[in-house]
């Protein structure tokens, strides 16, 4: 792809790969703005609450849905940001993107799920280790299974170690679904179940990706900084085409 190189032998060996500068700073700036607006809307959120088809996910103290939130605002997650957000909608359909995918062996790529993944500074909680391929349901599950998929996170802030960076276990995408991993519930941890001697936390400068496997384990840790760390996250399934 012109102007993007992409490390496909890296990739299925570890089951990720980082790719440098994948936005440049005009998207950046309109992704950081469109992350602003949607946090404030949730500014005093205590639970889980859903406005016009975006659900905003708290953090709770133990992990699990349902409960109250660290402190108000404190947000998880936010899923399908591009049903109101033009930049999350234009990031969801990014040409590039779906060219680096085909890349890495899936082809004809659609995009099933897009997220902000914020954590608040100081404050962010930690997430455990889990697979993605284990959330997806119905004909997402079932093109995932027959054509494969590639899951993609974009950093909107600097992330790295420091401020709760986004953490894989690099080879985990090769031994297959581990079991009891739960759908609802943050507060169970599995890394005992995962080989971790492969684990790596990449620096990411705003606008830099990791294209990674949807089997491949991977979580966070807590943001102890005085910096936020938000991630746009987007998964893609193949089709026949």
């Amino acid at each position: 792809m012109a102007g993007f190189e992409i490390d496909a032998a890296a990739y299925a060996a570890e089951g990720w790969v980082v790719v440098r500068s994948l936005l440049g700073a005009q998207a950046i700036e309109a992704l950081q703005r469109a992350a602003d607006e949607l946090e404030a809307i949730a500014a005093e959120f205590v639970r889980d609450t859903a406005v016009r088809r975006v659900y905003f996910e708290v953090q709770s103290t133990s992990g699990r849905k349902r409960e109250p939130a660290v402190r108000p605002g404190a947000l998880r997650k936010i899923t399908s940001p591009s049903r109101i957000s033009p930049a999350f909608r234009a990031l969801r359909e990014d040409d590039r993107i779906v060219e680096l995918i085909a890349v890495l062996g899936v082809a004809s790529a659609r995009c099933v799920v897009d997220q902000v993944n914020p954590k608040m500074a100081v404050f962010g909680t930690g997430f455990p280790f889990h697979q993605d391929a284990a959330f997806l349901h119905g004909v997402a599950l079932r093109d995932l299974a027959s054509f494969g998929g590639v899951n993609v996170v974009v950093a909107l802030d600097a992330s790295d170690a420091e401020n709760g960076g986004f953490t894989v276990l690099g080879g985990t995408h090769r031994s297959g679904l581990v079991e009891g991993q739960h759908r609802y519930d943050a507060s169970q941890s599995l890394e005992h179940r995962f080989d971790a001697s492969r684990r790596a936390v990449p620096s990411l400068a705003p606008g830099d990706a990791v294209f990674f496997s949807p089997w491949l384990a991977h979580g966070s840790g807590p943001n102890r900084s005085e910096r936020r760390r938000r991630l746009a996250t987007l998964w893609f399934v193949g089709s026949r085409g």
